[in-house]
C-alpha cells in the first residue's frame, strides 16, 4: 500500500507531507525525510482505529485543488512511499508491557536495566532483540516466552482479502474460507501475497465476521 509523499526544500534541510493521511517529517536530506515518512506510516497504519481507505492520489494533481494551489510555486518532489517494516517481536514487547498496567520504569527497574533501553524493546523498528532480554521481561511480567519455528501453510492467490482492522492491540484479517484454512487447528501461520500471518481464532462479531465465502480472523502479521 503506497501513499504520495510530497517533499519540498525548507531553510533547514526538507519536508515531506503524506497529504491523504496527513504524515509529516523533516530532515536534514531527502533520503532522510523518506524514512521517517516510511516510518511515519507505518505507525499510522499501526494506529489506526477503523479501516484507512485505499490510497487514491499518485500524483500532485490528483489531489484536491487546495493542496495543489498550496504547493503551485513551491519547488516539490512527488514520490509514493511503503510503510516500513515493523517487527512483530516489538509489538509483542509492546502489549506484553501495556497489558500488564506496570510502567516501562517500573518493569525497567525489575529487569535492572535503564528504561531507555526497555523503550527500544518495544521500538516497532528495532531489530536487535536478545533471548535473554526477552526472558528478563517474560519473567517480571509473569510470563512464559515461547519461541518457536514453523513452516507457514501456503494458501491460494486470493485467499486473503484484506485488512479489516488494524492498531497496537492486532489485527483483524479476512480469508476465504479455503481448506486449508478450515480444516486447520488454530493457531495457524500463513503466508500468501498479502504477507505472513498468524491467525489466532475467528473473530466475534456474528454474521459480519462469517459468511459462505469468508472468515474474519484475529491475527498477528509476522512479515
Amino acid at each position: 500500500m503506497n501513499y504520495l509523499a510530497l517533499i519540498t526544500p525548507t531553510p533547514d534541510g526538507y519536508a515531506g507531507v503524506i497529504p491523504e493521511l496527513t504524515v509529516l517529517a523533516n530532515s536534514a536530506t531527502p533520503d532522510g525525510v523518506r524514512q521517517a515518512l516510511s516510518q511515519g506510516l507505518a505507525l499510522h497504519l499501526l494506529d489506526a482505529q477503523a479501516p484507512l481507505p485505499k490510497p487514491r492520489a499518485r500524483r500532485l494533481q490528483d489531489l484536491p485543488a487546495s493542496v495543489q494551489h498550496a504547493y503551485g510555486d513551491r519547488e516539490v518532489e512527488e514520490e509514493l512511499i511503503t510503510p516500513a517494516p515493523v517487527n512483530p517481536v516489538s509489538l509483542q514487547v509492546e502489549r506484553a508491557i501495556a497489558l500488564s498496567g506496570l510502567s516501562y520504569r517500573e518493569i525497567a527497574r525489575r529487569m535492572q536495566i535503564t528504561q531507555p533501553a526497555l523503550l527500544q524493546m518495544a521500538d516497532p523498528f528495532y531489530e536487535d532483540h536478545t533471548v535473554s532480554s526477552l526472558r528478563g521481561l517474560a519473567a517480571v511480567l509473569q510470563l512464559a516466552l515461547d519461541m518457536t519455528f514453523v513452516s507457514p501453510v501456503e494458501l491460494p492467490e486470493g485467499a486473503v482479502l484484506g485488512h479489516l482492522w488494524a492498531g497496537l492491540s492486532g489485527s483483524r484479517l479476512r480469508v476465504r474460507n479455503v481448506p486449508e484454512v478450515m480444516d486447520a487447528v488454530f493457531p495457524l501461520t500463513i503466508r500468501s501475497e498479502a504477507g505472513t500471518f498468524q491467525l489466532l481464532r475467528p473473530a466475534e462479531g456474528g454474521l459480519q465476521a462469517h459468511s459462505a465465502e469468508s472468515t474474519i480472523y484475529d491475527a498477528y502479521e509476522l512479515g
